[in-house]
């Protein structure tokens, strides 16, 4: 009895070790990931850890091997086991290794099939690392950006999964022109069921060819605004300004209709809307909200800010700020700042926001009388004037800052454009000098782009405003084309005062 005490207690420590590193390999896989991301410094924030699943599938693959390991080693001491054994790899052998169909003149079996899988799967591996690899040091070498590499990164890995998949079918012994007929009538079943993913998968193709939009930018789909992380085979990844990442299909962002900010130029226009009650000064409030958008560090210059009016509502006047960012990301906070700015401007102005109310005008000759002869016997004459010369008049104006607002072209008077005129003319003006073109010489000249850039630069002027401008000499007959066949343009066209018309003689 001794010996067979000896050999059970020998088998059931070889299955309590067993279970015990099942149950620590079980453990492992879920906290070995987490360590080792909070050795790292990275914040899993209670999701998935960086490499979770490639360590939970190695803990797998481990229990797998410990219990084979315990059942190979049982089955030398025991007859029972080895019998079992026996049977379980006989009928495992039986199953694998018989014939399933045949293609060809060929017979493959199970164990055929995940031989092919396996080494499809093989080939997509080492196929999607050839792919990142040229990501990394060709196209990041070459200086493309990253919409770029991701199409780059797709379109090869794609043609190489193809040519791939081919070669290894053909190499294994399947005529891959055989299938063909089995791939139309199978086509057609799944093409229904699977039409939509098909869509997504060709949709996804075509943006990363046609790149109207791609990782990086700055878009709007319906209500969701946030920036594209991701284009994906499926699917595209926002990230929105909340932090939140959004899945939309790809069809999605062909079919409908998507605002991309960021696609050629970041610079937008942005409008805050601001209502005034009837009666305010309409000047001093367009010059309040112009200096509360020249106060923020995110409103560009160049264009200017403007002021606009929409409508006459029916509680107040409605106005709207325009204004220039760079950043479309932004767009929200800068609304934001502006609405307080725009409103501790109007507290300074003296310009009042509405807000809704109803007036009830009551008609009581007797309750009025009552009222007024109340007030007489309760406050003194001079009381009673000073009351009544506030509430008509209101706040004086003396109280309240004075205005500054810039000036623009079409304000400009004649006398203030002859003296523009006389400083391009003069020292640290444009550069005035004698221009060729082909064979034809013409004196005295000056170029329109560089008179554009001198007036933005020395008259503090827009583009826009420059353009103007220089139309406005060209009209006052202070400026012309040395050929008289253009209009003052931004452009590298000769151009020449008429100041200095006497005496020059346009050489051949």
């Amino acid at each position: 009895m001794a010996p067979d005490l000896a050999e059970l207690a020998h088998a059931l420590g070889l299955v309590g070790l067993a279970v015990v590193a099942h149950l620590t390999l079980r453990r492992a896989a879920r906290r070995l990931p987490r360590w080792l991301a909070a050795r790292r410094g990275i914040d899993t924030g209670g999701g998935s850890a960086p490499g979770e699943a490639g360590i939970a599938l190695a803990c797998l693959f481990t229990r797998l091997a410990v219990w084979l390991a315990v059942f190979r080693v049982l089955a030398r001491r025991y007859q029972l086991v080895a019998m079992a054994q026996a049977r379980f790899e006989s009928t495992v052998g039986m199953s694998v290794q018989t014939p399933l169909f045949t293609v060809g003149g060929r017979s493959y079996s199970l164990g055929d099939l995940l031989a092919l899988l396996a080494l499809l799967t093989v080939v997509w591996v080492g196929i999607g690392v050839l792919a990142r690899g040229v990501r990394t040091h060709v196209a990041r070498l070459a200086g493309a950006d990253r919409g770029v590499q991701d199409a780059v990164t797709i379109v090869v890995r794609y043609a190489l999964s193809i040519v791939g998949t081919i070669i290894l079918l053909q190499a294994w012994g399947i005529d891959v022109s055989s299938l063909t007929i089995v791939a139309s009538v199978l086509g057609v079943g799944v093409g229904f069921g699977l039409q939509n993913i098909a869509n997504n998968f060709v949709s996804g193709f075509l943006l990363t060819l046609e790149r109207p939009i791609k990782p990086g930018d700055f878009v709007q789909i319906g209500e969701l605004m946030g920036t594209v992380e991701r284009i994906g085979a499926r699917s595209t990844e926002v990230w929105t300004l909340d932090r939140v990442s959004i899945i939309v299909p790809n069809a999605h962002l062909l079919e409908k209709e998507v605002v991309n900010w960021s696609h050629g130029d970041p610079v937008s226009r942005i409008h805050v809307p601001v209502s005034i009650e009837y009666g305010a000064d309409l000047r001093r409030a367009r010059a309040a909200m112009l200096e509360a958008a020249r106060t923020h560090r995110d409103v560009l210059r160049d264009p200017r800010p403007a002021v606009e009016m929409r409508s006459f509502g029916e509680r107040g006047i409605q106005l709207d700020l325009l204004v220039w960012m760079r950043d479309p990301r932004r767009q929200g906070q800068l609304r934001s700042d502006l609405g307080f700015e725009i409103f501790e401007s109007f507290a300074r102005h003296g310009i009042t926001i509405p807000f809704p109310q109803q007036d009830v005008h009551l008609h009581a000759p007797a309750l009025e009388r009552a009222a007024a002869a109340w007030a007489r016997r309760t406050f003194t004459p001079d009381e009673l004037a000073e009351a009544e010369v506030a509430t008509a008049t209101g706040p004086k104006a003396d109280d309240l800052p004075e205005i500054v607002e810039e000036g623009t072209p079409a304000t400009w008077s004649h006398d203030d454009l002859v003296a523009l005129a006389s400083r391009m003319r003069g020292r640290g003006g444009v550069a005035i000098a004698d221009r060729r073109h082909l064979l034809t010489a013409y004196r005295r000249a000056f170029v329109g782009s560089e008179a554009v850039a001198w007036l933005r630069r020395e008259a503090n002027l827009t583009r826009d405003e420059a353009l103007a401008v220089g139309r406005l000499l060209v009209e006052r007959r202070l400026v012309h084309h040395v050929l008289d066949e253009h209009g003052f343009e931004d452009e590298g066209y000769f151009y020449r005062f008429y100041a200095d018309e006497e005496g020059i003689a346009t050489a051949v």
